[in-house]
């Protein structure tokens, strides 16, 4: 979009939403800034992603399962 035409839609807005579009471009220059991507309109998406899992690095974060954890609940034996 050309600039020009940028700046002619905003003149024609009231002050107060000029002040919002306003805010609305210093948000999208700090996004920029901080290395941020916005695809989708609303939608923010961090070009920094997150380590990928290694094989065996959630070992021990769960609990032991109960021994009878197959056995049939006692709330069902009348559906079976």
């Amino acid at each position: 979009m050309e600039t020009g035409i940028l700046e002619k839609k905003i003149a024609k807005l009231p002050e107060n939403l000029k002040l919002k579009v306003e805010g609305y471009i210093d948000a999208l220059l700090s996004l920029e800034n901080q290395n941020i991507v916005l695809e989708e309109p609303g939608v923010i998406y961090k070009t920094s992603r997150a380590p990928k899992p290694v094989f065996g690095s959630g070992k021990g974060i769960f609990g032991k399962m109960a021994d009878d954890f197959d056995e049939p609940l006692e709330d069902m034996k009348e559906y079976m």
